[in-house]
């Protein structure tokens, strides 16, 4: 993957009227793709068939890292906590290969316990066998040190789409305010395109069991290496998203680890499971309806954990639908020919080769998913 780290456009020092202090660094943590960076994380389920995507204007999450000795880390180490999401063009590039977006948005924390905030954007285009294969480029990186508050300290990030297509993030806590620089998103090279809003929601592309399921808006946390102690914790709470009716919580949640953490059909956030991390969450024995808490105690998460789940409404669906629809069988051949079409060919292949009966089984396999198609690939 070629990474391209654009100097930051912001000023090298911000703060507010009373407390938090922005220090622009190039001491830059990046959330990469399809890497060996640990990852686990929860994320925004839409409707229970993982079937419904929306396009919304902002996300936010509420993050702070309670007990935590950061001396305890490896002196290469952080830990990052933050939203993950992705983003689209408005066309295919070349009319063939389609590109994508995955933004982050993270508190860090070091070995040294120096706070960060850092922000960056990824460029992916799927892969159109056999001449292109999957390529991501790290489009841009800012990263500031942020001063005057404890890491313990609930901070909430938000990232926020403006007029042309500026993207503003801004991070508050204990009654401070700090709105970032905007960033000119469709100014870079090749990014006029994009769509000025986020994805949120899922998608599930393939059938099964070739499926993979897309979450769009997650949130979680990422390491570059094992911290294998018990002395840290990162909580997440209030994931939020701001759609045409204003802001609502994410309130149906569950968990991912990073060897399925998709952001779109080839490429996925950090890219190996979190080993030995595990969480709290409500009721579990988090009293709070949307939190969730990271930490280690040598106990893995399993993926596909119901984190929170309230009953989805009826108006919550057609909100939902109304802000886009859902992606039909017939985008999902145009996206993705080449491995449909090698899909039909070994599923013809082996039916004429082994007669009936693995024609049946092969009609059973390849049905289209049902609402419980997740469970089926997350026991």
């Amino acid at each position: 993957m070629f990474l391209a780290i654009v100097p930051s456009a912001a000023t090298s020092s911000v703060k507010a009227t009373n407390a938090i202090e922005l220090i622009s660094t190039e001491n830059h943590h990046i959330a990469e793709l399809n890497s060996n960076q640990l990852y686990v994380a929860g994320f925004h389920v839409n409707t229970p068939d993982l079937e419904t995507r929306e396009r919304v204007r902002a996300t936010a999450v509420t993050i702070s890292f309670p007990s935590t000795d950061t001396s305890y880390f490896s002196s290469e180490s952080w830990l990052g906590a933050g939203m993950f999401v992705q983003g689209q063009e408005s066309k295919a590039l070349d009319g063939r290969t389609f590109v994508d977006y995955g933004f982050y948005t993270m508190l860090v924390l070091d070995a040294e316990g120096s706070l960060f905030l850092d922000v960056g954007m990824h460029q992916t285009r799927e892969e159109s066998p056999p001449l292109h294969r999957p390529t991501a480029q790290l489009i841009y990186a800012y990263t500031w040190q942020v001063l005057g508050v404890d890491p313990a300290t609930p901070i909430t990030l938000c990232a926020k789409w403006g007029s042309e297509g500026w993207l503003c993030y801004s991070i508050s806590a204990s009654g401070s305010n700090i709105t970032l620089p905007p960033v000119n998103v469709p100014s870079f090279p090749d990014c006029g395109p994009i769509f000025r809003e986020f994805y949120a929601g899922n998608v599930v592309l393939g059938p099964f069991p070739f499926s993979r399921y897309i979450h769009y808006f997650q949130f979680g946390v990422l390491s570059p290496t094992k911290i294998a102690d018990i002395h840290w914790s990162a909580d997440l709470r209030n994931p939020r998203l701001l759609r045409k009716t204003g802001w609502d919580f994410v309130d149906v949640a569950w968990s991912i680890q990073g060897d399925i953490s998709f952001l779109d059909f080839s490429w996925l956030w950090g890219g190996s499971p979190h080993h030995g991390v595990s969480a709290q969450y409500y009721q579990n024995p988090l009293e709070n309806p949307h939190e969730v808490m990271f930490f280690y105690n040598g106990q893995t998460l399993p993926p596909g954990t119901i984190l929170w789940q309230y009953k989805i409404s009826d108006s919550t669906i057609k909100a939902a639908k109304s802000s886009t629809s859902l992606q039909p069988t017939s985008q999902l051949f145009g996206n993705h020919p080449p491995f449909f079409l090698v899909l039909i060919a070994v599923i013809l292949a082996c039916a004429t080769l082994f007669g009936p009966p693995v024609r049946q089984e092969l009609g059973r396999l390849c049905a289209p998913a049902s609402t419980s198609a997740f469970s089926q690939v997350f026991p």
